[in-house]
């Protein structure tokens, strides 16, 4: 026997044909809410994007009129709209460093790299940063990593050089102070640096030429590089050469250092009165200033010798001049040793 199935009546469903129906026009309202929200979503994180490049535009325009305080909101603005600007972080350092917060800059720096780390300014900005909080070692690395990406950076280069100086090895300072030289020969600040390297190693000679290269390249002289000048001199013992250069300095910058070095190369040449003078005159303007002491004192004591160790009064002034210069600085082996023997 052949059992018909039951036919449903026109116009009614059965209740799995209706769940059918059901679950497709679920389906389908479905899709286009989904839609819709995505699209949303994509609207809103390109405004923020934009909202964030216009920040940090504004920020620009505000480091051009030179309001860094400004500037600095703008691009921390513009860094919390779109965490993923690698300008606002490096524009935001920028600003931290004008404002004299290495601290910050450094953060944001730190952060540019993460983003942007195959930038060589960046780790630059960073050394920099690193170098004013006295991080030394950390600031090499970040030149280093700088001059991995750009070895031909002339700054780089010289401030490494410097970094390597700050921590005492002259010696691993040297080719980059010489490659900063070569990428940039006319760089008079990178001329100075080489002529402190080359003086720290002992090679004064050297160290001359490179100031005397640096000081046609400059105008006017500044005084660290005539009073680095006039150090390499007097090493090479070229004291005429070192009064001459620093009666050039004394014209316009008078200081204590500058008198007493002066003093010191004139007693060396046989000038004493002149010496004394100097020393003197160094003291009338720091009058801790205890190199010009010791000068005073051998000046005294040289008198007393050349007295045939009669003119005790000079000896006395000498002693007096070496335990003044003792009590500002303790540490001075020399200074002991002639008080020790002329008491």
């Amino acid at each position: 026997m052949i059992h018909r199935q039951a036919r449903t009546p026109r116009g009614k469903a059965t209740p799995g044909a209706m769940t059918g129906v059901v679950l497709v026009a679920a389906l389908l309202s479905v899709g286009p809410v989904l839609t819709g929200c995505r699209s949303g979503s994509t609207a809103q994180k390109q405004a923020q994007t934009q909202a964030a490049n216009d920040a940090a535009d504004q920020a620009i325009a505000h480091v051009r009129l030179g309001d860094p305080d400004t500037a600095l909101a703008e691009f921390e603005r513009a860094i919390e709209l779109n965490p993923l600007l690698t300008r606002a972080y490096i524009g935001a350092g920028d600003q931290y460093m004008q404002l004299d917060d290495a601290v910050m800059a450094e953060v944001r720096y730190t952060e540019a790299a993460r983003l942007d780390p195959n930038n060589p300014r960046i780790h630059f900005k960073r050394g920099q940063a690193l170098q004013v909080i006295g991080r030394v070692g950390d600031a090499i690395r970040a030149y280093l990593r700088s001059l991995e990406l750009d070895p031909t950076d002339a700054m780089a280069n010289m401030n490494v050089s410097v970094a390597y100086m700050q921590a005492e090895e002259p010696r691993l300072a040297r080719p980059f102070a010489e490659r900063a030289v070569y990428v940039e020969p006319n760089n008079a600040a990178a001329r100075i640096n080489l002529g402190s390297v080359y003086a720290a190693m002992g090679e004064h000679r050297r160290a001359v030429d490179e100031y005397q290269q640096a000081a046609e390249l400059v105008d006017p002289i500044s005084p660290e590089l005539l009073v680095n000048l006039a150090e390499s001199l007097r090493a090479l013992g070229e004291d005429a050469q070192v009064v001459n250069v620093l009666d050039q300095l004394l014209r316009s910058n008078e200081s204590a250092l500058a008198w007493e070095r002066r003093g010191a190369a004139l007693f060396r040449i046989g000038d004493f009165d002149g010496a004394l003078t100097s020393f003197d005159r160094a003291l009338e303007l720091d009058s801790q200033h205890y190199p010009a002491l010791n000068g005073l004192g051998v000046h005294r004591l040289n008198r007393f010798i050349r007295s045939d160790n009669t003119d005790t009064t000079a000896l006395q002034q000498a002693l007096d001049y070496f335990r003044r210069s003792l009590q500002i600085e303790h540490r001075q082996p020399r200074v002991r040793e002639l008080l020790s023997r002329f008491s």
